[in-house]
């Protein structure tokens, strides 16, 4: 091989190795820019899951003002509130594909956008039978208060069944026909069936005074047992009532709590 030559192969070597070396950093390049790229979507993923996290707290806030303990004998109130506040659920941003998969907070984001509403599933649940309960409560109690001398007075003797016929019994009819108009809290019929016989059985014992007065004889009204019956249903529901909405709030408020410590 001549000088001529040799120049040649020399000079194709180095152009050969130059290109090498252009290919091999610019592949590098490609990488780094790459790489730079995929830790800014992670980034902005990040930051999307700590401004939905940031709405989460204030959402969780909302809610358990609504939940206001000190007003659980107002259910009706509680839940105009509840319902307003729990419906308003934050929304999780949208990030590049790379970060939300990547990104470990985000991932949670998601998760918890899931979930957000299940702390108060037994909430809603309660107070939707409270806004029934706590009228239907409210109703028999009244009923149960009447008093027979409501209507004949506080006399002890009667020279005939008069004011029975024409006062008890009819006021006493009035009284269940309006306590019965009352929607009964599903699986309580029980309890409002025995509020109604404590009232009938003061009018079934009316209509017999009436009887007994006008023939000249002594009588009584007794519908203790069925009062004392009725009372006590209304009254263990009130409390059963009152105890599974505040565990149910008291629960909702822990679960809460926990799911925001970790």
């Amino acid at each position: 091989m001549d000088s001529r030559g040799k120049r040649n192969v020399i000079i194709a070597s180095i152009v050969a190795a130059s290109l090498l070396v252009v290919a091999v950093i610019g592949t590098t390049a490609f990488f780094v820019v790459r790489n730079q790229h995929r830790q800014d979507d992670v980034a902005e993923a990040a930051r999307v899951a700590t401004a939905f996290n940031k709405k989460v707290a204030d959402y969780r806030s909302s809610v358990e003002q609504a939940l206001n303990t000190r007003q659980l004998d107002d259910a009706q109130q509680i839940k105009v509130a509840f319902d307003k506040a729990v419906v308003k659920t934050p929304e999780l941003g949208d990030a590049p594909e790379w970060g939300k998969t990547h990104s470990k907070s985000y991932r949670a984001a998601v998760k918890s956008q899931k979930t957000l509403k299940e702390p108060y599933d037994d909430v809603a649940k309660v107070l939707d039978e409270a806004v029934v309960g706590q009228p239907f409560v409210k109703a028999a109690k009244t009923a149960l208060k009447v008093q027979i001398n409501d209507y004949v007075g506080k006399g002890k003797y009667f020279y005939n069944g008069s004011v029975f016929r024409n006062k008890l019994v009819p006021g006493f009819k009035k009284v269940m026909a309006k306590f019965d108009k009352v929607p009964v809290p599903k699986g309580r019929e029980s309890v409002a069936r025995k509020v109604d016989a404590a009232l009938n059985g003061i009018i079934t014992d009316g209509k017999k005074a009436a009887a007994e007065l006008d023939a000249g004889r002594s009588t009584l009204i007794n519908a203790r047992s069925e009062y004392i019956a009725a009372s006590s249903a209304v009254l263990t529901y009130e409390r059963s009532l009152e105890s599974r909405l505040e565990s149910a709030i008291q629960k909702a408020a822990s679960v809460v709590s926990g799911q925001s410590s970790t």
